[in-house]
């Protein structure tokens, strides 16, 4: 057996390297953008941090949704630390320097959890780079959220093995931050498939250590209490985002059809062996429906084919685990691989119908492949301890000839096809290069087994030949991860200092897709679109006509205010005005004029203008805030949509409120004005003159948390025309003023502070950690 290491810096120095090998163009003014960076998250955290330099709390985003929450979108992320960087460095370089410590973080996270699990340092390097180069993270670079949640996983898996092992309060306390990092980093499906496992692996410890009962329940209530003291401490960003959920369009979970969108085909399991065997979006030779960067989760040949050794030796050593312990784990690991693939087939796996029915959260989060995060963990953790399986007994060589033979012939009869015999089906010349890949992976995982040196002499040193075999998987992985981030100048993310018009845009939700991913119906006029989910390299070409496109949320970049949003989680109120509005199609003018829109892509409204974007007749008089005389009352939201309905409705003449009448608004003519003297985000301020009494109606969503006052005086907000507002304001000349604040901010801050001392102090104070012990 090899027993030489490799220096423990080695394998986060390969790390880093290939880092900045696939991604030196983000620090020489490039920037990601591909997807999610420019259709959410950069143009969300952008506004937000500009609102802080600003000195406001970035409570509320006017540019999106006719105005939508922003603090308490998820995603937005503005109370994660790492994210601060964005205050002090330029967005673009903040963004893509966040994602690539992330990687770090994550790999060194994998790199201490081996160490505990007593693994070499060989072993720990494999694990390393398996887990911080794998698809999952890299692949998915973009999805910001996700990846950092990503990264924060085997630092909790480390800390609570520390808790159960050691019972101090200083790890008790290190793991209430670590899981307050993970739920503030703004993925909440990732940070409750994290739960999950770790719920397993406590249980799985407790019973594996044979401690007395007492110490057990007392490790147990450790980290039970840790990770509740780790929510209190994210209760700034967990109050609001519960208020907003809450109110969203998902309160009441999401359809089967629309949760099992993206499941994990079970012919997807090719790609852990060869990660392009269906094609690549890099080159644009991608060949089957469904999103790349979702259903990654290649880990590298070696470390699949040294998870499987882990199993392997598992069954030969487990009579032996005391001479072998850093293989009592593996049942385990292999129980979260299988956990992770049996809910990540999704609508592929016939009982998943069954939770989603009948196991709660099993309704709230859609896309089950990304359960997939448990395989790919379990894999590299098995990845590491299978090199302790590594050997040259007389069938392992017997078996690893043979292997070098087949995967070296199966190279060259895909090769010879390519070339000789002539394959003109795209299909079938993809798959013969994935055949080449797998191939090539054989034979080099064959080579490595052959050449270890396991007795003293040896022509190659052990220190040597591993350093071999990292570098193989590091290269390996770089080939997988290549082109999967495409990078731009970071002029993509440039703002102007024009101000934008007061009218909104709005997109058709078959247009916004059409144009945004590409027409994926035969019967329809095609489209390509920017972000063709199977040819990464169209936007990339075409970045500047991305940048202008006024897609949701690129538009926020312009300050140009929509009536559309591209985000997961919607305003209840809202999301049923677009479903009207689609419903309505190109009779919804109405409606788009009671919501300040005056440009509209997709479907040309009746009586409008030119198309994609269609012009308003009444662009002139475009408005966010006009008085009317008249109002009428309904007293469910199905009686109100009714309403919206008729033809004969005019928003600028009569608004539909909710409710029963409490306030006779006599009809007739009302001659007035309004005037916007102070426009925030959270803060507005009108000048009304009315001849007499009537109702301010304002284009903007009703949430909880927004209150006016009329002349100084608090006064009752209406909620108007289905998903705005309204107040009504006496004859004569009035000043009203609307704000937003966040609800129960002030409580959520508080929970967090002290929770956050209360964690801090479990570290630094040893009566503190005494305390929590005996407790």
């Amino acid at each position: 057996m090899i027993k030489r290491e490799i220096p423990a810096w080695l394998p986060l120095a390969l790390l880093v390297l290939v880092l900045l090998a696939l991604f030196r163009r983000l620090f020489w003014g490039d920037t990601l953008f591909w997807g999610l960076p420019a259709l959410q998250f950069y143009p969300w955290r952008q506004f937000a941090f500009e609102e802080l330099r600003a000195g406001r709390l970035p409570a509320w985003n006017p540019y999106l949704g006719a105005g939508a929450p922003l603090l308490a979108n998820y995603q937005t992320a503005v109370f994660y630390p790492p994210n601060w960087l964005m205050l002090i460095l330029p967005g673009p370089l903040a963004m893509s320097v966040i994602a690539l410590l992330h990687v770090v973080w994550g790999g060194l996270g994998m790199w201490y959890l081996t160490g505990a699990l007593g693994l070499s340092s060989f072993g720990r390097g494999i694990s390393t780079l398996a887990y911080a180069l794998s698809g999952h993270l890299i692949a998915r670079l973009g999805s910001l959220p996700t990846a950092d949640a990503a990264a924060w996983i085997p630092w909790l898996f480390w800390l609570v093995q520390r808790v159960i092992i050691r019972l101090d309060g200083r790890d008790m306390g290190g793991l209430a931050l670590v899981f307050a990092m993970q739920l503030l980093c703004g993925h909440a499906q990732t940070t409750w498939y994290t739960l999950v496992g770790l719920g397993f692996y406590s249980l799985w410890l407790v019973i594996q250590r044979r401690d007395p009962l007492r110490q057990r329940i007392a490790a147990l209530l450790m980290i039970g209490g840790a990770l509740l003291l780790g929510a209190a401490v994210a209760a700034i960003q967990l109050i609001p985002t519960a208020e907003y959920l809450a109110e969203s369009q998902r309160s009441s979970g999401l359809d089967y059809a629309t949760l099992t969108n993206l499941s994990y085909h079970p012919l997807r399991l090719f790609t852990l062996l060869s990660p392009n065997f269906f094609g690549t979006p890099a080159d644009g030779s991608y060949i089957t429906k469904g999103i790349y960067f979702e259903d990654a989760a290649y880990i590298g040949f070696i470390p699949c084919i040294s998870a499987a050794a882990a199993g392997i030796g598992w069954l030969r050593k487990r009579k032996l685990l005391t001479e072998h312990p850093t293989f009592s784990t593996v049942p385990f690991w292999i129980g979260l691989v299988i956990v992770g693939l049996f809910f990540g087939l999704g609508r592929h796996n016939p009982l998943f119908r069954f939770f989603y029915d009948s196991v709660p959260t099993f309704d709230a989060f859609r896309e089950p492949v990304r359960w997939m995060i448990l395989t790919v963990f379990g894999l590299s953790v098995l990845a590491g301890i299978g090199t302790g399986h590594w050997g040259r007994g007389k069938w392992v060589v017997f078996w690893s000839r043979l292997a070098a033979a087949g995967g070296g012939g199966m190279a060259i009869m895909a090769l010879a096809g390519l070339e000789i015999g002539g394959l003109e089906s795209e299909t079938l010349r993809v798959l013969a290069w994935g055949l080449v890949a797998l191939g090539i992976g054989i034979v080099g995982a064959a080579v490595c087994t052959l050449i270890q040196p396991v007795e003293e002499p040896s022509r190659l040193s052990p220190r040597v030949w591993q350093t071999g075999v990292l570098l193989l998987i590091t290269l390996d992985l770089a080939w997988a991860a290549h082109g999967l981030n495409p990078m731009v100048s970071a002029e993509i993310f440039d703002t102007p200092d024009t101000a934008s018009t007061p009218g909104r845009l709005f997109w058709f939700g078959d247009y916004r897709y059409d144009v945004t991913f590409g027409s994926d119906k035969e019967d329809e006029v095609q489209i390509e679109g920017y972000f063709d989910l199977t040819d990464y390299r169209r936007a990339t070409d075409q970045w500047r006509e991305v940048r202008a496109s006024m897609l949701p949320n690129i538009n926020m970049l312009d300050r140009v205010p929509a009536l559309s949003n591209n985000d997961p989680l919607l305003p209840g109120y809202h999301s049923q005005y677009i479903d009207l509005i689609e419903t309505w199609g190109a009779q919804a003018g109405n409606l788009f004029q009671a919501a300040g829109v005056d440009r509209v892509y997709g479907i040309t409204p009746d009586g409008w203008t030119g198309e994609n974007p269609a012009l308003a007749p009444f662009t002139a008089e475009i408005k966010t805030a006009w008085l009317v005389s008249r109002a009428e009352w309904r007293e469910s939201d199905s009686a109100i949509k009714d309403a919206l309905r008729d033809p004969a409705w005019n928003p600028l003449q009569t608004v539909i409120l909710v409710g029963q009448s409490e306030q006779e608004i006599f009809p007739g003519a009302t001659a007035g004005s309004v005037t916007l003297v102070k426009n925030l985000p959270s803060d507005r301020r009108y000048r009304v003159t009315s001849d007499a009494p009537a109702y301010l109606v304002i284009a903007e969503t009703w949430y909880p948390g927004w209150s006016v006052t009329v002349n100084g005086k608090p006064a009752k907000l209406e909620r108007a025309n289905l998903a705005f507002l309204a107040v009504a304001v006496p004859a004569g000349e009035s000043e009203i003023n609307l704000r937003y604040r966040v609800n129960h901010f002030s409580a959520g801050a508080i929970i967090s502070l002290i929770s956050l001392l209360a964690a801090v102090g479990l570290i630094v104070f040893p009566g503190v950690r005494r305390w929590a012990q005996k407790r």
